[in-house]
């Protein structure tokens, strides 16, 4: 068995484990679960998928890896308003279509992210680690509940684990805007 299939195996298992409805209920059961590990956990298998395909530069629905980018902000975006959130874990339906919307999300930004240009990937690290740090100071300062479902506990000590979460979130963007940055001035040509 190649490694290839094994991935493939795996990815396909994980995905069947978290829809298993017991799986499902505990990790929307708490506002921390559902921030810090439910809906970034689907976002990330969507990546990987998106990760075995191969895509050609310059594919035309997705010029600098803009259409992609675009849906995977919007689909964040929805699932962060607090009646998404709400409705995503009242309702299973609503909660197959988030699984179903942050698969796809994932899957486009895998195919967008090699297609961007440096300062847009740039932009989006930056831009992604400063709404982590706000949604963080917003969730633990915040006295009203924003999602009705969850405590205000809960909305603080998921505000809090964004906030722990956002220094090694930047470290990681600096160290790895760092290695790209050096890997295009290696392949500019010489100064004449």
């Amino acid at each position: 068995m190649t490694w290839r299939r094994i991935s493939s195996l795996l990815w396909l298992g994980l995905v069947s484990l978290l829809l298993l409805p017991f799986v499902d209920s505990y990790l929307t059961e708490t506002q921390p679960r559902f921030v810090l590990i439910h809906v970034p956990v689907w976002l990330v298998l969507g990546y990987l998928a998106g990760r075995r395909f191969r895509v050609a530069r310059g594919v035309a629905w997705n010029p600098l890896g803009l259409t992609g980018l675009v849906f995977f902000l919007g689909s964040l975006a929805f699932w962060m308003i607090p009646r998404s959130v709400d409705a995503a874990a009242l309702s299973p339906w609503i909660d197959q279509l988030l699984h179903a919307n942050l698969l796809a999300a994932g899957f486009a930004f895998a195919w967008s992210v090699p297609v961007m240009p440096f300062v847009l990937r740039a932009a989006i690290g930056i831009y992604g680690a400063s709404m982590i740090f706000a949604l963080g100071m917003l969730y633990t300062h915040y006295s009203a509940l924003l999602c009705g479902i969850f405590t205000l506990g809960e909305q603080k000590q998921t505000g809090q684990w964004l906030l722990l979460l956002s220094a090694p979130i930047v470290i990681a963007l600096l160290v790895s805007g760092y290695r790209a940055l050096a890997r295009e001035q290696h392949h500019l040509p010489a100064p004449s």
